[in-house]
């Protein structure tokens, strides 16, 4: 504890001012996150905190129209502590004052994918039974369901109420009472099958561990301008939120990410850090390395990061790579800094402090080093503090204390007799010149039971086929990894969140 005050102290985070204003923050609206957004916006009034497509809005704005909204939700709509409210809605201005309002109440907040199908998130709404819901114009369809009459409001409008229009316009003042924040709770999975909630309880204590690690070891308190690409109804993006709020940092966002606008954002605007998935960092250096020039630190997280991807971006951009890795229960636990990347660029590095690893085999016995078993974690700050998280990752740990994925539990198969990982296979076919991306399943076989399928995106003008990869893939792999079956598409499928979606494969 002494070790981080100092460390705030060094980076200015910690200082007579802005205790003060933490104590009229947590006096005037409870401990919830309101506080934080309060304590910055009183320290940093004039300082941009937002741009989006359509705004451009300083902490002392963000800070007022939240309040405002808090207020008129309660006055006119009836929120009140303890309700569920859920926010179906992209990254923008409207999304991120309804998450600092309903904190404000005291509300549950459920953040769900956009992308969910009408089915979903009617079947999500009548399973949790939420109190009110935010919405983006362009699913408002699915809002006309009788489910939702009169307990809904679009986050943009022309005419009607929304979000943004009685945000902007303050209401008489009505002093709200203090509150503690509810929870947050990220529904995961992708837009197949029916997500699960995963629920976090901000709290400042749970959040100071993974944050000292971003300000020691990413030290994000140097920057002042940073793109959230990845989602903010993501587990990784929110988080992102709230360290760029208390940081102080002007954030930017896009409602959706596509790599020619990135690159033009980053260039134009001279951003200092991008926030993405691996996925997004792939496509923009393909598309325009040279509009990255003023990136001084990218961090990615929320799917793999292979090996290639980690080389490619230290040969063509200066920035600092990080990679975090994290569970929607567990949040973030496990950091790769550049220098681990720059030696094992496979590794996702080492748990951050709070945080507690171990690697199981199917009798819960601890496995030793280099031996590929269930990765489990327990923290401060999961949704389960006495007992360990099923990640529902395999992995194992060097000798260094270094963890490596080896693809998800239910992608391990059986092949005449032996256990085989799809991802290792993935992990060498993507080192040839004319792969652009892999993604390999396994598959039903009446002789070994299961074989391994390669799906493969090539790169531009490449001509790469099967007998010439299965020659050159002979030498590198064993006999009961060389896949069966080899696939050639113009493109893969990947979620909403930017993961490889083997569902589809």
């Amino acid at each position: 504890m002494f070790k981080l005050i100092g460390q705030l102290y060094q980076t200015k985070l910690f200082t007579i001012v802005r205790l003060i204003r933490l104590i009229e923050a947590l006096m005037t609206t409870g401990i919830n996150l309101m506080a934080i957004l309060r304590i910055t916006a009183k320290l940093h009034p004039d300082r941009i905190a937002i741009i989006d497509e359509r705004h451009r809005l300083s902490y002392a704005e963000l800070w007022q129209q939240a309040e405002s909204l808090a207020l008129a939700l309660h006055v006119n709509y009836g929120i009140q502590h303890k309700q569920k409210v859920a926010i179906a809605c992209r990254n923008h201005a409207s999304a991120i004052k309804s998450i600092f309002a309903f904190s404000r109440l005291g509300t549950h907040v459920f953040l769900l994918n956009p992308e969910m199908s009408s089915e979903q998130i009617v079947a999500l709404a009548a399973s949790h039974q939420f109190d009110f819901y935010i919405y983006d114009e362009q699913i408002a369809q699915i809002f006309t369901h009788p489910l939702f009459s009169q307990k809904c409001l679009p986050a943009y409008h022309q005419t009607n109420d929304s979000i943004d229009r009685i945000s902007s316009h303050p209401l008489q003042p009505v002093r709200l009472k203090k509150v503690k924040t509810g929870n947050i709770v990220v529904m995961t999975g992708g837009t197949t099958g029916q997500p699960k909630s995963a629920v976090r309880k901000p709290s400042i204590l749970n959040f100071l561990p993974p944050f000292f690690a971003l300000l020691t070891q990413v030290h994000l308190d140097r920057y002042k301008s940073v793109y959230i690409a990845t989602p903010i109804y993501h587990g990784f993006g929110v988080a992102s939120l709230f360290i760029g709020v208390a940081l102080g940092s002007t954030m930017y966002f896009t409602s959706r990410f596509k790599a020619e606008r990135a690159c033009e954002l980053i260039e134009q605007e001279r951003v200092e850090v991008v926030v993405l998935v691996p996925l997004m960092l792939q496509r923009m250096l393909q598309l325009n390395s040279g509009a990255l020039a003023s990136l001084q630190c990218i961090v990615t997280g929320g799917a793999l990061l292979n090996p290639v991807l980690v080389q490619d971006t230290f040969e063509r951009v200066r920035a600092i790579l990080f990679n975090l890795y994290g569970t929607s229960e567990a949040g973030f636990c496990i950091m790769a800094t550049a220098d681990i990347l720059a030696q094992k660029p496979g590794s996702i590095g080492k748990p951050v402090r709070g945080v507690q690893t171990k690697v199981v085999d199917n009798m819960e016995r601890i496995l030793g080093a280099n031996t590929i078993g269930r990765l489990c974690i327990r923290s401060a700050w999961t949704t389960s503090k006495k007992n360990w998280i099923e990640t529902g990752d395999l992995a194992y740990r060097d000798l260094d204390g270094d963890l490596f994925l080896c693809g998800r539990v239910d992608d391990m198969i059986v092949s005449g007799g032996e256990n085989v990982y799809p991802i290792e296979l993935e992990n060498i076919i993507i080192l040839h010149p004319d792969v652009e991306s892999v993604g390999v399943v396994g598959i039903a076989d009446p002789e070994f039971g299961q074989r391994l399928k390669a799906v493969i995106k090539l790169n531009r003008d490449a001509r790469l086929d099967r007998a010439t990869l299965l020659a050159w893939l002979k030498p590198r792999v064993a006999r009961y990894q060389m896949p069966a079956i080899i696939e050639f598409r113009d493109e893969l499928p990947y979620t909403a969140l930017g993961k490889l979606d083997k569902k589809s494969l």
